[in-house]
């Protein structure tokens, strides 16, 4: 039985890195598989990855809250994420067909791209802190971080459409109408908890 639980965890957790990497170069395919499956061990692993991105950031650049607080606010958010689309879908589809796990590993999941830009955003602080200069590498610098995080916006858009898509299971277009009500929710919440000091920008 112990052997059992050690295997499939095992499995869970090279399956975890696996759709990482799968998630980069072909996310279609990746996101497909993830909405056909409901490991609770994956979804802990994404979570332990966060709340491991929290203490590691604090070290390398104090916030001005504890890290524990804007953890336990990051997976509100999430749940609240997962909440408003399978609300979008059980008020339009049968709620009998939601399924809450993959949607759950879905969201959880795109998170991901959101994950490395904040990693390497931090590591970045701590190895180049600001302010940087206007030399020709400073400029070089500047253009190569702008270059990533362009990158990850467009993989971050991918994933979190494809999450949506599987969720709701919505047409092309009513996935941009609910993306767009989404923002219109998120946007005012992250204003405030900017003006909260909690978030520059929030964990989505």
């Amino acid at each position: 039985m112990d052997f059992d639980m050690i295997s499939r965890t095992s499995s869970s957790v090279f399956l975890f890195f696996s759709r990482i990497f799968r998630l980069i170069f072909s996310p279609y395919k990746t996101m497909r598989s993830i909405a056909e499956d409901d490991d609770v061990v994956q979804l802990i692993l994404i979570i332990v990855s966060i709340g491991g991105y929290y203490y590691i950031a604090d070290n390398l650049r104090q916030y001005f809250h504890h890290p524990i607080v804007l953890f336990g606010l990051t997976t509100l958010h999430f749940l609240l994420t997962v909440g408003f689309f399978v609300f979008l879908r059980m008020s339009t589809k049968n709620s009998s067909q939601v399924k809450i796990k993959p949607a759950l590993l879905l969201f959880g999941y795109a998170l991901i791209p959101t994950l490395v830009w904040f990693l390497v955003n931090s590591w970045l602080f701590y190895l180049l802190p600001p302010p940087r200069t206007i030399s020709f590498l400073g400029k070089g610098f500047s253009i190569l971080y702008i270059s990533f995080s362009l990158a990850i916006l467009f993989w971050k858009v991918i994933v979190m459409y494809l999450a949506v898509r599987y969720v709701t299971r919505f047409t092309f277009f009513r996935i941009v109408y609910s993306m767009v009500l989404y923002l219109a929710c998120v946007i005012p919440y992250s204003l405030f908890l900017y003006s909260l000091r909690l978030f520059r920008i929030p964990f989505l």
